[in-house]
């Protein structure tokens, strides 16, 4: 029998994590894991590039309200995530007087994770998994609401450049049975906040596979867009 891999992910927007993503989803051999992928929310232009071959589970419209505006949150009904969002925010806004204001905080990620994840629906009726990952941040969802036998949880960011709250993140990623870093820098800057986490990490290198690459080339006039650029600059 084929091994089950569960992973989640928050939308499909062009970005560095939604790219590696795409590039691990075309290295997997799917003649030996079955893959199921949730996305938060079925949007962004990276949508199509998920391989045939994987199962991607429905939406499920509390999972969607995480990132939207709260404003809208609360139009649609969902008063608790909307409130949970509010308290997060406070909680955020408190501890970044107490730190005096730093730059580059990410620290909100993790209020809106630990605040919101509590009153999602629970994800266990998809059933055991051999492996869960949790490929961004904040990693509550598949800790808390996913079945299964082992889990692990990715990281993107160089950890020298931004600011998080120890406290209330180290118990998350504590609970993972690995934390799959995509660099030595990475791995360095995470160990600085984290040293204690020094034995469940595990390097992997971002996979761009050629087929992508080869696929955003040929979407790619260049002629038509550089003249486009050109004609704007003599505007």
């Amino acid at each position: 029998m084929k091994l089950r891999i569960f992973i989640s992910m928050h939308y499909m927007e062009l970005g560095g994590a939604e790219i590696s993503l795409i590039g691990l989803l075309q290295a997997i051999d799917y003649k030996k894991y079955d893959v199921d992928l949730f996305i938060h929310s079925h949007q962004g232009e990276l949508m199509r590039f998920i391989p045939e071959e994987v199962n991607l589970l429905e939406e499920i419209p509390a999972y969607s309200m995480i990132e939207k505006p709260v404003k809208e949150v609360f139009k649609k009904g969902f008063f608790l995530i909307a409130s949970a969002r509010i308290i997060a925010k406070i909680k955020t806004k408190i501890y970044l007087m107490k730190k005096n204001h730093p730059n580059n905080s990410i620290a909100v990620f993790q209020y809106v994770g630990n605040a919101v994840t509590p009153v999602l629906p629970s994800l266990k009726k998809y059933g055991n998994y051999d492996l869960a990952i949790s490929f961004l941040t904040p990693h509550n969802i598949v800790l808390d609401k996913v079945s299964a036998k082992k889990k692990i949880a990715w990281i993107h960011t160089d950890y020298s450049f931004v600011d998080v709250n120890p406290k209330i993140e180290l118990p998350i990623w504590s609970e993972y049975n690995n934390i799959v870093s995509i660099s030595p820098d990475v791995s360095k800057s995470f160990l600085k906040v984290f040293p204690s986490l020094k034995d469940k990490i595990v390097e992997i290198e971002n996979i761009l596979s050629p087929a992508f690459v080869r696929s955003r080339a040929e979407e790619f006039d260049a002629k038509e867009d550089l003249s486009r650029y050109v004609e704007v600059g003599e505007e």
